[in-house]
């Protein structure tokens, strides 16, 4: 049975991103972004500051997009691959993605909901006019790995914790702000509980993202310029690491 899903996933990952079935309109998307370290949401997603690899492969129908995003660092203990499928509508988006780096938990089609290390979360987000460019996304968990969890991170697999975060964005010429949130114990406040300080009371609401990216184009020749970025990010709620209350992450486009 693992066989034969392993199988029928290829085939459908083969008959989507097939270059010989794109149509006139359609495009494929295939970039590459190398970052100093790898942050997720004001948490650092690797267990030290080292450098990630972080490549995409999607392909695109007018407002309909369905990929893979992936992230690996350079000493072979982390890896994630995140497939998402995406629809526009005006200045709203609506996404589902499919986070795992979780591979030691389970195989990865094993999709069981108290089994699996996979994570399904639902995004609605808004894009304002360039006449007010601000932005918002609500994210939240729904399936999967998220569990609730108590204070020694024993999780309850019967709980799941519908981890949420949501983010406020204003871009003004090549700096982008955010500021973003969770509204209670979840993922991005270790689901309320420090692992180094052992004093602190449980979390709840908590700002957990705050920062600036500012992004420029290094002109290589005159058909070809490199996208890079730099972006400062501040947790005031960290609760994994300390190393979490601020990074400086620099990240290079291809």
């Amino acid at each position: 049975m693992k066989t034969t899903t392993k199988c029928l996933t290829m085939v459908a990952l083969l008959a989507v991103f097939s270059a010989s079935e794109i149509k006139a309109g359609d495009t494929l998307k295939a970039t590459a972004e190398l970052v100093s370290h790898y942050v997720w949401r004001g948490s650092m997603a690797t267990g030290s500051p080292t450098p990630n690899f972080q490549p995409t492969f999607a392909y695109g129908h007018g407002s309909f997009e369905i990929g893979l995003w992936g992230s690996t660092d350079f000493t072979g203990s982390y890896k994630e691959v995140d497939p998402y499928v995406s629809y526009g509508a005006g200045p709203f988006k609506f996404t589902i993605t499919d986070y795992n780096w979780n591979f030691a938990k389970a195989n990865y089609f094993d999709y069981k909901n108290t089994e699996t290390g996979h994570m399904f979360e639902g995004t609605i987000g808004y894009t304002g006019p360039s006449t007010m460019p601000i932005s918002i996304t609500w994210n939240t968990m729904f399936y999967g790995f998220d569990k609730k969890r108590d204070a020694a991170g024993i999780a309850d697999s019967s709980k799941q914790a519908f981890s949420t975060y949501i983010e406020l964005g204003y871009t003004k010429g090549a700096a982008s702000f955010f500021f973003g949130f969770t509204p209670w114990a979840s993922y991005y406040n270790n689901y309320g509980y420090s692992t180094f300080d052992s004093t602190a009371s449980k979390k709840s609401f908590s700002i957990v993202n705050i920062g600036v990216t500012i992004s420029r184009s290094i002109v290589i020749t005159d058909k070809f310029s490199l996208p890079v970025r730099a972006t400062l990010v501040i947790n005031p709620s960290a609760t994994y690491s300390r190393n979490d209350y601020l990074h400086l992450v620099f990240g290079i486009t291809f």
